[in-house]
């Protein structure tokens, strides 16, 4: 098996490389300056390399930025996605391609089942969106699309990351928002199940891939909080409206996982679980920032 990684710098991609080389894998992997993707150029490499599976983690993540750079995040989400399904396509292999839930409304009180009316209210959800169109068109064989959300880790920047400083070198109170529900997710859990999904060859479509239940953004940072010795009372509830933002994000993120039992596998773990699992790595990494800040 040969991996070929794309957003080699982020923070999935770190995950997914680490999980590789604990057990031996061999991959290649390119962040943006090495290879952009929204270029027809960016299959050369990959092609040069002949991978068996193509992951491609490269995508426009800046949410509030897509809606006044919308052409941008079109090259990426759009673009992009449409010339990795064209490079897994020449190759004759799996594409894994990572979306996002953003491609739905948020208004529903149930979990989004795959086949819900897909309504992003934002310009990242309908560049998400449309390359998930895009891949589904061009390389529908062997393409698999991995919707996920609330996605954090050791790498890069992510919203546990953040709560985890502010716990350790502030004595402040936080406000956070606690009218919108979702399922934080690890970047671990998602590296594991994309290597399950490769190695048992599921069958190609749409997966919500995220970790099981359901919190909000203020309970999320409660327990991050109370994991980091803090007193989670520092830890203030407000309404999305206290927060100046020129997108819609959704209220009600919570993805239907059900569509893993159908292919004989179970849904990824409790956020929870995963969490306490994960907590101990994270605050290593928020640890090693601080000092060489």
């Amino acid at each position: 098996m040969k991996w070929a990684i794309t957003g080699g710098g982020g923070q999935l991609a770190c995950s997914l490389k680490e999980l590789l080389e604990r057990q031996g894998a061999f991959y290649r992997s390119w962040d943006k300056e090495e290879l952009d993707i929204s270029t027809p150029e960016s299959s050369h490499p990959i092609l040069e390399f002949g991978p068996t599976v193509l992951v491609n983690c490269a995508a426009w993540t800046n949410v509030d930025g897509a809606e006044t750079q919308f052409e941008q995040a079109l090259l990426a989400n759009r673009d992009g996605a449409q010339n990795m399904a064209l490079t897994a396509r020449k190759l004759n292999i799996p594409l894994i391609h990572i979306s996002t839930d953003y491609v739905f409304s948020g208004t529903s009180q149930t979990p989004w089942k795959i086949d819900d009316a897909t309504e992003p209210t934002s310009k990242y959800g309908e560049s998400k969106l449309l390359g998930e169109i895009a891949v589904k068109e061009t390389w529908p064989d062997k393409s698999i699309i991995l919707r996920t959300a609330w996605l954090y880790g050791p790498y890069g920047r992510n919203f546990a990351k953040t709560m985890i400083k502010n716990a350790l070198t502030s004595e402040e109170n936080v406000n956070v928002v606690n009218d919108q529900n979702g399922q934080p997710t690890t970047t671990q859990d998602l590296a594991l199940k994309i290597l399950e999904i490769v190695s048992k060859e599921v069958d190609p479509g749409v997966y919500h891939t995220t970790n099981s239940g359901e919190t909000t953004w203020w309970e999320f940072a409660q327990e991050l909080f109370s994991l980091s010795g803090e007193s989670i009372e520092r830890v203030k509830p407000v309404t999305s409206e206290k927060f100046t933002s020129v997108v819609k994000r959704p209220a009600y993120s919570v993805l239907d996982l059900s569509r893993w039992y159908k292919v004989g596998i179970a849904p990824m773990r409790n956020w929870r679980d995963a969490l306490y699992d994960i907590y101990p790595l994270i605050r290593s990494e928020v640890e090693r920032e601080l000092r060489n800040e």
